[in-house]
């Protein structure tokens, strides 16, 4: 209090210029406040400043891959999108600095550079990342010993058949009576023995462009003359090789559709008389990320005939071969 009163004494002592004095002080605080300009990164950030990513996902081949989940990040930031029907992508970032830009591979391929690239988000500037990937051929397995399911393949007495000149049945597993053993023959009327079973062998290959997907299947050591149909077994949730699959739990559909149109007309392939089935399938959507992983089963038409895109009857049919994309 003591302190005041000598200020205002002394404010008094100038006259007019004291109060000019005064007026001043009580104005600078409100000016000072008026021009305390933000400085820090953080402050710069709270402007809310923007700019964009963008990018397509391509193979080798400049084939797009639409259904592709990419992801962009910066510390607590995140967003997801899946690309278009031609492989594009663009995100409107809520900052701009350095962003992570990470893409899920779709299934059974790699990332020719990298799955994640780091990319510096410019003011109202778009920012371009682009993936690169390389579909996997993957290995078609004989539906057999600890691959097999169900335990379709069987002796004569429904046994897992061990010796190589032992003729094969097929097991009922879905229709009644189950357990129905049904002959493996061959076109010729021959009964498929366990040494011929084992002979096929062979991969198949799957790229996607836009809305399609297109399967190279490369195979040999197959039934002579034999027919098949690929069908798609969809999971939700990854499956190894040989372990256990839930048939009521894991698939996404109770009847898996065929490669191709819903009819079931072009999913069939017929091996060559020497066993070999070279031929591309095509199917109307990217089958590498329509799900979270795939099972292709290939099947063998006893009786060569095949019956659409429905349910295969038990006794006219047996897998082959299963191709897992994952």
């Amino acid at each position: 209090m003591d302190l005041a009163k000598k200020i205002m004494g002394l404010l008094r002592s100038q006259g007019q210029n004291g109060w000019i004095i005064l007026a001043l002080l009580c104005y600078l605080p409100l000016a000072c406040a008026q021009n305390d300009e933000p400085t820090s990164d953080d402050d710069l950030q709270s402007k809310e400043v923007s700019g964009t990513i963008s990018g397509t996902v391509t193979d080798e081949d400049g084939n797009v891959y639409p259904g592709v989940q990419i992801t962009i990040s910066k510390g607590n930031e995140t967003s997801n999108q899946a690309t278009d029907s031609e492989g594009k992508f663009q995100f409107s970032t809520k900052s701009i600095g350095m962003h992570s830009t990470m893409i899920e591979l779709p299934l059974s391929t790699e990332a020719v550079s990298s799955a994640k690239v780091s990319i510096d988000v410019m003011e109202n500037q778009d920012s371009k990342v682009d993936f690169d990937i390389l579909p996997q051929s993957v290995k078609a397995h004989l539906n057999l010993g600890s691959v097999q399911l169900l335990e379709e393949i069987v002796d004569k007495n429904g046994n897992s058949p061990t010796a190589p000149n032992e003729p094969l049945y097929a097991a009922n597993i879905f229709d009644q009576p189950l357990g129905l053993l049904t002959a493996i023959k061959a076109p010729d009327g021959h009964h498929v023995t366990l040494a011929e079973f084992k002979k096929a062998k062979g991969n198949l290959r799957v790229h996607c462009n836009g809305d399609k997907a297109f399967v190279n299947v490369t195979l040999e050591g197959m039934i002579p003359n034999g027919t098949y149909t690929f069908w798609l077994a969809y999971l939700n949730k990854t499956r190894k090789v040989g372990e256990n699959i839930d048939f009521m739990n894991d698939f996404v559909y109770r009847t898996n559709p065929p490669v191709g149109a819903s009819n079931g007309t072009e999913n069939i392939a017929v091996a060559d008389a020497n066993g070999v089935i070279n031929r591309v399938l095509e199917h109307d959507s990217c089958i590498l990320t329509d799900e979270v992983a795939l099972v292709i089963p290939i099947l063998y038409h006893i009786n060569g005939e095949t019956f659409g895109g429905g349910h295969v009857p038990d006794p006219e049919e047996m897998v082959h071969m299963l191709a897992y994309f994952q």
